[in-house]
């Protein structure tokens, strides 16, 4: 049967002052009392069996994923001693998935932290793309038609379409976050999909494909010696390891309601909001005559008042508040990280 991974790593730097070492974006909640990696779990166990979801964090973010996930069994958490980025934790966790299951096993990787409401066109999507990947025995990534003229994720140019089978085509390239003229000449041109970060392949298939393609990197790997391994080991993702350097790899594409939040301007656009735009987030946050606004308050005792303003991202938390102008909150970010520790 197929396996599937959770990748819960990173803090989410985007959205200070909310998260941090200690509260990863994975815990957010938005919207609902489950944290975006809770969702994300139950979103896959529409999919898979519970024996088969996996989950890859760091030793330090053990405890916290076992919180938010009782539900998961032990011996399928698997553990980083360091972050190292996607090509690390996707390596780590095919090898040990070649090693239970064998090397046609079809394991899947998804990020901890991305919304999609509707489980029907998901289940369609990871059905697809796991069949892609055990039938055409290649490296298989999801690629999401794009709603709107996103500057805000990478894309994937499709290629040569697959005979008799529709929805799969061959990657041509990968292109990085556009700017707005760039992005929407991609919208147009229709042969652009937003970059998933969904990966499906099998075991096998993906280790000999590291071997062949960057055996600089896959060299410095030792399943045995997972610690030294890690301090050889580049912090680079998994598209700069392996995918772009790939020639044949395919994209399976959907239409499903994907979001990756990125930013508190994205976490607006999907929130539930008032006749007049706004989105509150917390029980002491009171407002009057604004407009299209983004307020979030953590606090229990002190309130958090906004008057007469309009697109703002207003967030209040014991470890600071940001105020800007929703178009400007990751920049916003990088301005606190200089002041303010993580």
């Amino acid at each position: 049967m197929p396996q599937a991974v959770i990748m819960a790593g990173g803090q989410g730097e985007r959205f200070w002052p909310l998260t941090h070492k200690k509260y990863p974006k994975y815990r957010l909640r938005f919207g609902g009392k489950d944290s975006l990696l809770k969702a994300t779990y139950l979103r896959l166990l529409c999919v898979y069996k519970r024996k088969e979801v996996h989950v890859v964090t760091t030793n330090d973010h053990a405890p916290m994923v076992r919180k938010e996930l009782p539900g998961l069994f032990k011996e399928n958490l698997i553990l980083e001693p360091q972050r190292k980025n996607t090509a690390a934790a996707i390596l780590l966790c095919s090898a040990k998935i070649r090693e239970k299951f064998g090397p046609k096993e079809v394991v899947s990787f998804f990020p901890a932290d991305h919304l999609i409401r509707s489980i029907s066109s998901f289940k369609k999507t990871i059905r697809g793309a796991v069949g892609l990947a055990r039938q055409q025995k290649v490296l298989v990534t999801v690629g999401i038609r794009p709603t709107f003229a996103a500057t805000g994720y990478g894309y994937i140019r499709t290629g040569k379409a697959l005979a008799k089978l529709p929805q799969a085509f061959k990657v041509d390239r990968f292109v990085e976050k556009p700017g707005a003229k760039t992005a929407l000449g991609y919208f147009k041109q229709k042969k652009f999909l937003w970059n998933g970060g969904i990966f499906s392949w099998q075991s096998g298939v993906f280790l000999d494909a590291m071997k062949r393609v960057s055996p600089g990197y896959y060299r410095r790997f030792i399943l045995n010696d997972i610690p030294g391994s890690y301090r050889r080991l580049p912090n680079i993702s998994i598209d700069y390891a392996l995918l772009e350097k790939m020639d044949d790899l395919l994209v399976y594409t959907t239409s499903m309601d994907w979001c990756d939040l990125g930013s508190w301007g994205m976490v607006l656009e999907k929130s539930e909001k008032d006749p007049q735009g706004n989105s509150r987030l917390g029980k002491r946050v009171i407002f009057k005559d604004t407009h299209g606004s983004l307020l979030i308050s953590s606090q229990v005792k002190t309130p958090l008042v906004v008057l007469g303003v309009s697109d703002l991202i207003v967030v209040q938390t014991k470890r600071g508040t940001l105020v800007c102008p929703k178009g400007r909150s990751e920049e916003a970010a990088l301005l606190a990280k200089k002041i303010a520790p993580q």
